[in-house]
């Protein structure tokens, strides 16, 4: 009887030992038990049942609405467009933008990996209802009242919860990606004087035949965890006055930021300050140019007011976006990358660092201050082609 007992404990184990080998290396069928729901599309005559009015105002009329501050939409408002972002390359970031055949607009969706969940070309629609049409430099967004932690640059904030999202936005039919539009100089130029109602503004759009301009805007904080807004010029370090600073890169990562450029002296010359105000170069510390630097202002920085102000960004770095000009006649451009981005060590083409070539860039326009702004969608060996 025992070693019956025991013939089939082993038996067993050994039954045990081989369904676990399968259930680890065959599929598991669950017959639909726990298989997710399948998602949810949007027609326009399902919008009807959300109070959808019967029509959309164009992504046009919609911007015609602003007012200077932002202005909350109160009437039963609803636009769509087909989505022109993703934010799979990270240069884009917790934001969708759609667009129509009037303009484009960003939509402040506060969420990350936004392309698992909108693919390029689909269909978006959006109840504007209760959203606040803001500016971010000029540059037109859609989200929510201004909460109380934002300052005055921004006019908008992020619709971050799932529960408002559903509410606001909706996912209609999938498309072919949206084509974009190509833009000459006088177009570009019309769209700037037209400013925050320019139609160029948020729509994907081709520019052919721009040349590097040899210079940069990068604008970095020392400390970033302490106040840099304009107001706090002795936390702000500009790189804009004139030529690259040494960066032949999209952008920075934080390791190109410490490595290639603050352990060298390319940036020594560079200045502390903001607009008029400047105090000293990067290599003195906070107490070595405190000019007329505040004696609180010097107490922020605590420990730290005795270091180089170069040791100083050493010790918080962080990656860093980085705007390279490119130039359409006598019009400027901006390419702005994120030092987040996936190509932002990517070195720019030799061609252009050195002016023998032109190039296209593809990309969504922003104005920024009165300036045209290109954000890349894509890595630069597809958005842009060197001739």
């Amino acid at each position: 009887m025992k070693k019956l007992i025991i013939a089939l404990s082993v038996a067993l184990v050994a039954l045990s030992s081989c369904r676990s080998l399968k259930e680890e290396w065959d599929p598991v069928f669950t017959f639909g038990a726990n298989e997710p729901a399948a998602e949810k599309l949007f027609s326009e005559a399902d919008l009807k049942d959300l109070g959808f009015p019967g029509t959309f105002t164009s992504i046009k009329d919609l911007k015609a609405m602003y007012k200077d501050g932002g202005v909350a939409i109160k009437t039963n408002t609803w636009i769509k467009g087909q989505v022109i972002s993703s934010d799979v390359n990270g240069n884009i970031y917790r934001e969708l933008y759609i667009q129509d055949e009037t303009g484009g607009i960003d939509v402040k969706i506060g969420k990350s990996s936004l392309y698992s969940e909108f693919t390029l070309g689909q269909w978006v629609y959006v109840n504007c209802s209760n959203l606040t049409l803001g500016a971010y430099n000029g540059m037109p967004q859609l989200g929510l009242e201004a909460d109380s932690t934002s300052t005055n640059e921004y006019e908008t904030s992020y619709i971050d919860v799932q529960a408002i999202i559903n509410e606001h936005v909706f996912k209609g039919a999938k498309a072919d990606p949206v084509a974009p539009v190509a833009v000459d100089e006088a177009q570009l130029k019309a769209a700037i004087s037209a400013g925050y109602t320019g139609e160029l503004w948020g729509k994907l759009v081709t520019i052919k035949g721009l040349l590097y301009g040899k210079k940069i805007f990068a604008l970095v904080y020392p400390n970033p965890n302490m106040p840099h807004k304009s107001g706090n010029p002795e936390n702000r370090v500009f790189l804009s006055d004139s030529g690259t600073w040494g960066i032949d890169t999209w952008a920075l990562t934080k390791n190109t930021y410490i490595d290639i450029l603050l352990n060298t002296n390319a940036w020594d010359s560079a200045q502390v300050g903001s607009g008029n105000k400047r105090y000293c170069t990067i290599t003195k510390s906070p107490n070595d140019c405190k000019g007329d630097m505040p004696e609180s202002v010097l107490k922020t920085f605590g420990s730290d007011a005795g270091m180089p102000y170069k040791q100083i960004m050493i010790k918080y770095a962080t990656a860093n976006y980085v705007s390279h000009y490119f130039r359409i006649g006598k019009t400027d451009v901006q390419v702005r990358t994120s030092g987040y981005a996936r190509f932002a060590d990517q070195k720019l083409d030799s061609r252009l660092r050195d002016g023998s070539s032109t190039c296209d860039i593809t990309g969504i326009l922003s104005i920024y201050n009165g300036a045209a702004q290109f954000t890349l969608v894509d890595d630069p060996s597809v958005s842009v082609t060197v001739h």
